[in-house]
């Protein structure tokens, strides 16, 4: 029975690029390349001495902005209580309006505040998720800019296998199906489905021009080649002692059920096709 399959898979896995949210100098270093870590593992620190002062400062601020708040609303109390004699209906409202500036720059004091100790508090940087370092790009006392990525981590248990499958193959190839998976690694089998086809590849005719309009190639290869599209094969179970690396070779069958006739039909119908198009 004809089983869709291919040699051209890839073991790949879900990266995390770590960049800092903060900068500044590294002064303590945890994460070391290869090495695993867990959910909440401190991977490395930012000196954290200015973003300290900034939380000092901006908390001197925020307490000096309640006191006027609380003075400002003070005031407009008690010109409220006074009588119309004592007091005009233009002082209780100029009392009032300094009331609710006072009230706003004590909010924006707030905030400030708040920015600040996030900052201070992503001085120290943990781990997103359970995984292994990769590509570490950093030294004790390195200086680190804010948003720029020098690590990455590879989460467990994301390893997964996209396969390139002919298009004429497709046809044949349903989500659920089982797939035998073989690594070039040491001839490892492991078995998995197929979780997802995906819905598109690029087109080269699709590039516009100038002015907007398809780039067509004026050249037509007599003899067409199948296109190949990436079906994405979920690992059922990793056997202990196994090893994955993003990146590796593997080949995969895809196992069709005894009985099912849906690869014949399939791939019968994409070979005639096919042979009218030479036609």
């Amino acid at each position: 029975m004809y089983t869709p399959w291919t040699r051209d898979g890839r073991v790949r896995a879900d990266v995390v690029n770590i960049a800092p949210d903060v900068s500044g100098w590294i002064d303590e270093l945890h994460a070391q390349n290869s090495r695993e870590v867990k959910t909440g593992d401190i991977l490395f620190t930012v000196d954290h001495a200015r973003y300290q002062v900034a939380v000092d400062l901006a908390q001197a601020q925020s307490d000096s902005a309640k006191v006027s708040w609380d003075r400002a609303t003070n005031v407009y109390k008690r010109r409220t209580l006074m009588s119309a004699d004592a007091v005009s209906r233009e002082e209780v409202d100029t009392s009032r309006l300094d009331m609710m500036e006072k009230q706003a720059s004590y909010k924006q004091s707030v905030a400030v505040l708040n920015s600040a100790k996030i900052d201070l508090a992503r001085t120290t940087y943990t781990s997103p998720a359970s995984g292994k370092i990769i590509n570490l790009e950093l030294e004790k006392g390195d200086y680190v800019n804010r948003g720029v990525n020098r690590l990455a981590l590879v989460k467990d248990d994301s390893y997964y296998v996209t396969g390139y499958f002919e298009e004429t193959k497709i046809p044949g190839i349903k989500i659920g199906d089982k797939v035998e998976i073989w690594l070039m690694a040491g001839s490892l089998k492991l078995e998995g489905h197929v979780e997802s086809i995906d819905s598109g590849i690029s087109n080269s005719n699709s590039t516009p021009g100038n002015q907007m309009l398809p780039s067509v190639e004026a050249t037509f290869a007599w003899v067409r080649l199948a296109q190949r599209i990436p079906v994405n094969i979920k690992i059922d179970q990793v056997p202990e002692g196994v090893n994955l690396s993003s990146g590796m070779s593997a080949t995969l069958k895809v196992v069709v059920p005894v009985g099912d006739q849906r690869d014949q039909r399939s791939v019968l119908h994409a070979f005639k096709e096919n042979v009218k198009s030479l036609l």
